[in-house]
């Protein structure tokens, strides 16, 4: 099956009637108010990048086996625990009236897993599967009242070669480089701590080693953690506040995807103990550290 006849099949579920306004269901998943679908064969990434071609950024809402509790507010199903212990790998997104689902499913009894479609109602307050995070929510989260972080963003942009998403610029407006719970560490354009200049950090030092079957990919490292994990963005589209955050130890691990933000990806390694770099399940409060106060400054 390739990604057109993947985008045909996933087109008819969603044109499926809401489940919760059919009468006389007779599908037990029906019934549970949401919908599956087997994609047959085909690869995962082609697959993803075929339809959020079609229906814009996904949100990953489920990793290495755990899944995104932030699902439990959609309304409709109780979507986090239809995907609890069977999504191996899924990514969402929201299309009119359907949170859409796309990922690799478990069978009954644990078989597969699967290159499977999900559908359920959506929220019907927005357009995406869930409110994403801003900076405004992270300085509350971390009781930071720091002044404002100007940059000059035009420079630091034409140093690069590069746009810079929307959303990092005011991250960094608000917060500056620095750290998060003395873990996480943010880059900054200009940083007078060479480890957290943006415009420093070489692109080039990761390339060849993420996934991707391109003959050329580009990685441009935003943050990274004390037990030497890097945060990259993957600078695979004109626009920058599409571009997804590539995570890696530098030892060499294989790299994982996230389709979000930079906001909302720190927000939810602060809040969701189920994220493969959590730091909910280590800090009960967060806190943020510019670099400037830090002990053992950079």
């Amino acid at each position: 099956m390739d990604n057109a006849a993947h985008l045909k099949v996933i087109e008819d579920l969603l044109a499926r009637p809401v489940p919760g306004e059919v009468a006389g269901r007779e599908n037990a998943k029906e019934a549970q108010g949401y919908q599956l679908v087997d994609l047959a064969t085909g690869e995962l990434d082609a697959v993803v990048a075929a339809v959020r071609s079609r229906f814009g950024p996904a949100r990953t809402v489920a990793l290495d086996g755990f899944t995104d509790p932030s699902l439990r507010r959609l309304p409709g199903p109780p979507l986090a625990d239809i995907l609890a212990d069977r999504a191996v790998e899924m990514y969402g997104w929201s299309v009119g009236q359907r949170w859409l689902g796309v990922g690799l499913f478990k069978g009954v009894g644990g078989t597969g897993p699967f290159l499977t479609a999900v559908a359920a109602p959506a929220p019907a307050s927005r357009t995406g599967a869930a409110a994403p995070s801003s900076a405004a929510e992270l300085a509350a989260l971390t009781g930071w009242q720091g002044p404002r972080r100007p940059v000059d963003w035009e420079s630091a942009e034409r140093k690069l070669g590069l746009r810079l998403p929307g959303d990092y610029r005011l991250l960094v407006e608000t917060f500056g480089a620095g750290t998060f719970d003395d873990n996480f560490d943010l880059c900054a354009p200009g940083s007078r701590y060479l480890d957290l200049d943006l415009i420093t950090a070489d692109p080039t030092e990761f390339l060849g080693s993420a996934p991707s079957s391109r003959p050329a990919i580009k990685l441009l490292r935003w943050a990274m953690t004390s037990a030497e994990h890097s945060f990259c963005w993957l600078v695979e589209d004109p626009d920058p506040d599409e571009w997804p955050v590539f995570a890696s130890r530098d030892n060499g691990e294989p790299w994982k995807r996230f389709d979000c933000s930079s906001t909302e990806f720190v927000h939810r390694m602060l809040t969701d103990p189920q994220h493969p770099y959590s730091l909910a399940r280590h800090f009960e409060f967060h806190w943020f550290t510019p670099a400037e106060q830090a002990e053992g400054a950079w």
